[in-house]
């Protein structure tokens, strides 16, 4: 279950905030912007150039569409998972080549706390009730 958990928070994490708007058609666009808040968040996180920031929103709209893709896949929930934990990997192994080694170590570290955190809160809510 933890590892369910920590999946999903990676995941929510690596989005920050993406929200789905199927009706409208608006998906890419909303990918996009996502990317953009993200990259834009990590830049002032990692104190990263322009072009890594540039490298790095083109990868978050890359691996949001790929995590999407799977997500509304009809396969069963147990390969969901598989793939999107392969998923992650790759996603934090294109940052690994975009970023400095320090850069990149920041990054997992508030990856971390972004699922600690999460994780937290998840618990906190099932204990009250809320979910």
């Amino acid at each position: 279950m933890k590892r369910i958990i920590l999946i999903f928070s990676l995941l929510m994490m690596s989005s920050l905030g993406y929200s789905q708007n199927v009706l409208q058609g608006n998906v890419d666009r909303d990918l996009e912007q996502a990317a953009r808040d993200a990259a834009e968040r990590w830049t002032t996180e990692l104190a990263m150039s322009a072009k890594q920031t540039a490298l790095m929103e083109d990868k978050l709209v890359e691996y949001a569409l790929k995590k999407q893709r799977i997500l509304n896949s009809k396969m069963r929930e147990e390969a969901k998972t598989q793939r999107l934990l392969e998923l992650e990997y790759a996603e934090n192994k294109s940052m690994q080549d975009i970023l400095t080694q320090p850069q990149y170590e920041r990054y997992l570290f508030l990856l971390r706390q972004e699922v600690k955190r999460q994780s937290a809160n998840t618990a906190r809510d099932s204990i009250s009730g809320k979910e």
